[in-house]
């Protein structure tokens, strides 16, 4: 039986649990870089978790869901503020409505069988997952619950399910201690499930997906920017010539060397400007290797393009890979005439054009895949590029613009869990910091600091072994979690009942 209260205690019980929903959010996103604080990350799932069964109704229950998200993203998005405030508060607020269906499905199936909870629980949570990393404008996948098993010793299980396998077991689990509190259920259920994720975790250490091909010698090349964030006059073309300089002082030796995402364009365009084609070739033959540099370059007055140019030892270009997806708001802006009444979106004057395919470069004999800065918060892009068969990845990015934030920490974590899925090792190369060589057995190595003009050197590993089950299967543990909360809704439905 539920406890009935008077209304100044019922209104007081009710505050202080829209408090914890707060609280609880706050604690999650603490499993998060800087912070990566696992431990009480979880605490605040199970927090979450019950709060929401233990609901006196089910607008508590969705305000607590809808609290826990806003306090979530947040903490999270906090480097969203370095661009704007009109950025950062409806990015959170829009993000935060995924977890009105997490606490829905709590709430609906709070007393059903400790079974269907569980599934209740896990599928709600998968499919909040799904969907918002596709929808408004293509998703927004920062901030996956599942990237946090990336800081534990969990994270070569990665390579069976992803990310999102990874959010529907913590669901799962934190499902099973919400039971054993309410004592619907026996702590041996609680240990039992708690073993099996442990286990789990030892098998991907003791299987792990780690390439033993043939290692190629990369050097990230990290020009910085002589004003970050405030689009100074010339900036681009002062970034390119800090990136020629640093690369005119390396050493023959790599085989690869990387400029990030925006060290050319502008006055500085590879493909329009010959002096600047000119002179990255003859640093290609100089250094006897391929040279991958990144730009955004003039597509017209409404459009342009962000691009990874590759030259090879010859210095003439060999190749070319178009960003797939824009940032929203920030690389286009959907909607345009709806939304011209935004100051703020003077800033973004012209649209990205899109590119259309992934594109694999050669090695002497390795291929390789790369994506550009926020495709690499999606693993459909990176798995893609596996799948199509890249022995190893490079990302590029610039993120300048969150200046001394963890945005940078924050795609490193991404990119940690992206290796660790896919089994390939991964060049993680920016403008300003922090770059670093991210290996498929989650060794973080060469990492630079924010605003330093510096290089990194790193070996990675060409996979020669068959693709892990997720690159050939993907999210199919989300995809069946969410497929099963979805049949227990269809069930309820059909029967015209509500679960007890």
């Amino acid at each position: 039986m539920r406890p009935t209260y008077n209304p100044p205690v019922a209104w007081t019980v009710t505050t202080l649990r829209l408090i914890g929903a707060l609280v609880a959010g706050i604690m999650a996103a603490f499993g998060y870089p800087p912070y990566e604080w696992t431990s009480l990350a979880w605490l605040g799932l199970v927090g979450f978790v019950w709060l929401v069964a233990t609901a006196g109704t089910r607008p508590v229950a969705l305000w607590c869901g809808y609290l826990f998200g806003l306090a979530y993203f947040a903490v999270i998005l906090s480097w969203l503020i370095e661009v704007e405030l009109i950025a950062y508060y409806p990015l959170a607020m829009v993000q935060a409505l995924a977890f009105l269906i997490v606490a829905g499905g709590i709430f609906r199936y709070r007393d059903a069988a400790p079974w269907v909870f569980i599934v209740a629980t896990a599928g709600a949570a998968a499919l909040a997952e799904f969907l918002r990393v596709r929808w408004p404008f293509g998703g927004f996948p920062w901030g996956s619950i599942g990237v946090m098993a990336g800081a534990t010793p969990l994270r070569p299980s990665a390579q069976w399910f992803g990310a999102t396998g990874w959010g529907v077991l913590l669901a799962a689990v934190a499902a099973v201690s919400v039971l054993v509190i309410r004592r619907r259920c026996s702590w041996r259920v609680l240990a039992a499930a708690s073993g099996a994720v442990v286990l789990l975790g030892l098998a991907g250490n003791v299987w792990p997906a780690i390439p033993e091909g043939e290692t190629r010698s990369v050097t990230i090349v990290q020009g910085n920017s002589p004003c970050p964030g405030t689009r100074c006059p010339g900036e681009r073309r002062l970034i390119y010539e800090s990136h020629l300089a640093l690369t005119s002082m390396l050493e023959p030796g790599p085989d690869l060397v990387v400029w990030p995402e925006s060290s050319t364009g502008g006055s500085a365009d590879p493909l329009r400007d010959p002096s600047v084609a000119e002179a990255i070739g003859a640093e290609a033959v100089r250094l006897d290797a391929t040279l991958l540099v990144g730009g955004d370059l003039d597509a017209g007055p409404d459009h342009f393009e962000n691009i990874n140019v590759v030259f090879g030892p010859s210095g003439a270009v060999v190749g070319s890979y178009r960003k797939r997806h824009p940032v929203p708001f920030g690389e286009y802006v959907p909607l345009r005439p709806l939304f011209e009444i935004v100051p703020a979106l003077d800033r973004v004057p012209r649209d990205m054009i899109r590119g259309r395919e992934q594109v694999l470069f050669d090695l002497d004999g390795v291929r390789f895949g790369s994506v550009i800065s926020y495709e690499g918060a999606y693993a459909r892009y990176e798995r893609e590029a596996v799948r199509a068969g890249a022995a190893f990845l490079v990302l590029a990015t610039n993120e300048a613009s969150f200046g001394r934030t963890p945005a940078s920490d924050q795609l490193i974590a991404i990119s940690r869990m992206r290796a660790a899925e896919l089994g390939v090792d991964l060049v993680h190369a920016a403008v300003t910091g922090k770059s670093a060589f991210v290996y498929a057995d989650g060794r973080v190595e060469g990492l630079t600091g924010l605003f330093e003009t510096t290089t990194a050197d790193g070996a990675p590993a060409a996979r020669t072994a068959g693709p892990t089950l997720y690159v050939r299967w993907g999210d199919w543990l989300q995809v069946g979690a969410m497929l099963g909360y979805l049949g227990l809704r269809a069930a309820g439905r059909f029967r015209r009942e509500e679960p007890t």
